[in-house]
């Protein structure tokens, strides 16, 4: 029997939620690079809460972004638009990224937050950018591993990932040692929704804590009954004892790329690589 390709998700916002408060246009809603002016101040309406976006993943980079099964957002097979990059900043200086991206069916457009957004604070727009040809909204989403995770290595001791770079020689579960293509670091603020999962030592025989971004998917074995092994978002395994949210001021998160998607093992847990388009790997 067919399966649908896998789902990467991600909290989303109707555009309409983030409008100009202050500023030339005021009341608008968040729009593309075209219709915002540096210097408006944005806030999210208060009481907007985030949706569940979940996006199939494919081999294929040419094929559309369509949405998967668990979407809040339109139905599976309903096709996204990635529109623009937009770059804010708050009230302290701390950069803000969203994604504006279109429901194609419905003509609807919403925000993927890449670092916290709360309702009433105060962002001003300052840049736009478009989106390089190839470049799919689920490769964008954090999908990454907090400074100090102990990534296994063949036949060598396990080191902390900020110390991996392009080239060495990773563990994979089903390839072997495999050469690191790229690694990426982004340093957030770790609240609310990006706050990182802990999955506390011995709780899956790891030697140490392991603390990964929300939507970053562990490889898991059944116990009893259903399939024999699944990726699981960390967030969906929260369970306010052994798993639990993290909050912190800032986090730096890491994000491992291969020249394909790869299990490799953090903390000794199996967890998957990032997994980006064969079109974008040829500008890494």
């Amino acid at each position: 029997m067919p399966h649908d390709p896998p789902a990467q998700g991600a909290d989303a916002y109707p555009a309409a939620d983030f409008r100009v408060a202050s500023g030339v246009q005021p009341g608008d809603p968040v729009g593309d690079g075209a219709a915002c002016v540096p210097g408006d101040i944005y806030r999210l309406r208060k009481g907007a809460g985030p949706r569940r976006l979940a996006l199939r993943i494919s081999a294929d980079p040419t094929a559309p972004q369509l949405a998967g099964e668990g979407t809040d957002i339109g139905a599976p097979g309903d096709a996204f638009e990635f529109l623009s990059l937009l770059t804010f900043l708050r009230d302290g200086g701390d950069r803000l990224e969203l994604l504006l991206i279109r429901h194609v069916a419905s003509g609807g457009d919403f925000i993927i937050p890449l670092s916290p957004i709360a309702a009433g604070a105060d962002f001003t727009f300052i840049a736009a950018d478009t989106p390089p040809p190839g470049l799919r909204i689920a490769d964008t989403i954090c999908m990454a591993f907090a400074a100090g995770t102990m990534i296994a290595l063949p036949g060598a001791a396990p080191v902390p990932v900020e110390r991996l770079g392009p080239g060495d020689a990773i563990l994979t579960r089903d390839r072997g040692a495999q050469p690191l293509r790229w690694v990426g670091k982004v340093t957030l603020r770790a609240d609310g929704n990006f706050a990182p999962v802990v999955v506390t030592a011995g709780t899956m025989g790891n030697p140490g804590d392991l603390a990964v971004s929300p939507h970053h998917r562990l490889f898991l074995y059944a116990r009893s009954g259903g399939p024999p092994a699944a990726l699981i978002e960390a967030r969906h395994l929260v369970d306010g004892d052994r798993i639990t949210r993290r909050p912190a001021a800032w986090i730096d998160y890491y994000s491992l790329v291969f020249d394909q998607h790869e299990i490799i093992y953090a903390e000794g847990i199996p967890v998957e690589s990032l997994r980006v388009g064969a079109d974008i790997l040829t500008r890494l």
